[in-house]
């Protein structure tokens, strides 16, 4: 049986990408006698094990085997200014060596309440802070909040939504290995981008929807972004039904304006939680929810020793005084010219590529129909996903998620680089197609 042109790809790129990281591949030999798979290499890209990185700086970094790697994921979304910031660095620095690594409410440092207040100006809405070391547990924190304020149990959820590991709130794409069966018990999931969905649901269950959850874009399934004011036709329905609008904004909060999604979509009233993290620390592990103050001052418990840890503290206030409303502005329009390229490729490609996102987000998704939500983006082509993927590794990107683009780090050749990238990929894949689609006189 002869080997498709795909086919013939997908190995000669796995043998350039396995020439090109070969102490990558002996450190993960390595890796694999100490450290559970599910930790070790999280992602869901064509490469067959993760490139290791021996130093970064801004909007690069480089692997054990030398190669320099532009950074398309803000390691995993988690630092908006790239890596080794001079601002979060010196922070850093002067919190270790003058308050030491503890923190907590028991003795807490001067730089936990200038973060609070730093959030509170910034946050549409915010108005008390809970603190806690991840997204996962602030929003488990929401959750427990808008239990307690409204005295109901159901929550509705976004289909393929990501909202860390609660065990209620596991997406589609997370295993379930373990949860109790009770896990799901109160939860309703509708269709992003839906709103009529979720009106239903909140109209037949009147008066025991305790909130809706969303993220202003869905993340894990691509850079999903919202269409016809959705995110404001939530706010409407939840205000209409007395149920509270919890937005999780783990990946968008410090991405998308100083505000985050409440301001950069410009929503008439501010949701009553938001749940921040991820780039919030400036590469350290800070997350929140904050939000309405007779709703965050619920007495739920939300104790956690490194939740005010004032070395991470010091690196999130760091971000915050750098990232202006013109740093965010500059990202976005990067962020808008990566999606209008890419487009734009796809159609001298003849390729079916359907490009989403929002601000400097971008997703990629070989399909012909306008992907709306999880069960659009779940039709289209992962096998030309995965392979692109592997492409783009053997170009220089670290492009390991679906949600991908450019961060304030990123310059005019940090864009050009990350084009001519995609050019050189998209542009095999499209030729393997055809020549496939010719031998088999498609």
């Amino acid at each position: 049986m002869s080997t498709s042109h795909l086919d013939a790809l997908e190995i000669q790129w796995a043998e350039k990408y396995n020439h090109r990281n070969a102490r990558s591949y002996q450190a993960n030999q390595s890796a694999e006698r100490l450290i559970a798979k599910g930790q070790r290499a999280r992602f869901n890209s064509g490469m067959p094990y993760p490139v290791y990185i021996a130093s970064g700086e801004g909007s690069q970094f480089k692997d054990l085997d030398g190669n320099t790697v532009l950074d398309c994921n803000a390691g995993w979304n988690a630092s908006f200014i790239g890596r080794a910031h001079p601002a979060v660095t010196s922070a850093v620095h002067a919190a270790m060596t003058g308050l030491g690594a503890p923190g907590g409410a028991m003795h807490p440092s001067p730089i936990r309440d200038e973060f609070a207040q730093l959030l509170c100006e910034r946050i549409p809405g915010a108005e008390r802070v809970i603190f806690a070391p991840s997204g996962s547990e602030a929003n488990t924190y929401a959750l427990r909040l808008a239990r307690a304020f409204t005295g109901k149990q159901t929550i509705i959820r976004m289909a393929g939504g990501f909202h860390g590991q609660h065990d209620a709130l596991l997406g589609e794409q997370s295993s379930k290995s373990g949860l109790a069966p009770t896990a799901i018990n109160n939860i309703i999931t509708v269709p992003y981008n839906d709103l009529s969905a979720v009106a239903d649901v909140l109209h037949r269950n009147h008066g025991s929807i305790a909130a809706v959850i969303a993220e202003p874009m869905m993340t894990i399934p691509g850079a999903i972004h919202q269409r016809n004011g959705y995110l404001q036709g939530l706010r409407n329905e939840t205000v209409k039904h007395g149920a509270l609008l919890i937005l999780d904004e783990v990946i968008t909060g410090c991405r998308f304006a100083v505000g985050g999604a409440s301001e950069y979509y410009q929503l008439s009233a501010p949701p009553d939680l938001v749940v921040m993290g991820k780039m919030l620390g400036g590469g350290l592990p800070v997350a929140v929810v904050t939000g309405r103050a007779d709703i965050v001052e619920q007495p739920i418990s939300a104790s956690n020793t490194h939740a005010q840890n004032p070395v991470a503290l010091a690196a999130a206030v760091a971000a915050m005084q750098v990232t202006t409303p013109a740093v965010f502005a500059e990202a976005a329009a990067k962020g808008e010219r990566l999606r209008r390229s890419l487009r734009k490729m796809a159609n001298g490609q003849s390729i079916s590529l359907t490009v989403t996102g929002d601000g400097p987000c971008a997703g990629v998704h070989f399909s012909s129909e306008e992907i709306m939500d999880y069960a659009s983006a779940e039709r289209a082509n992962h096998r030309l996903w995965r392979l692109m993927c592997l492409g783009l590794a053997n170009e220089g990107l670290g492009l390991t998620s679906r949600t991908f683009g450019p961060t304030a780090a990123w310059n005019e050749a940090d864009i050009n680089t990350a084009l001519a990238a995609f050019e050189t990929t998209l542009t095999a894949i499209a030729t393997a197609q055809q020549h496939d689609q010719v031998k088999a006189g498609l």
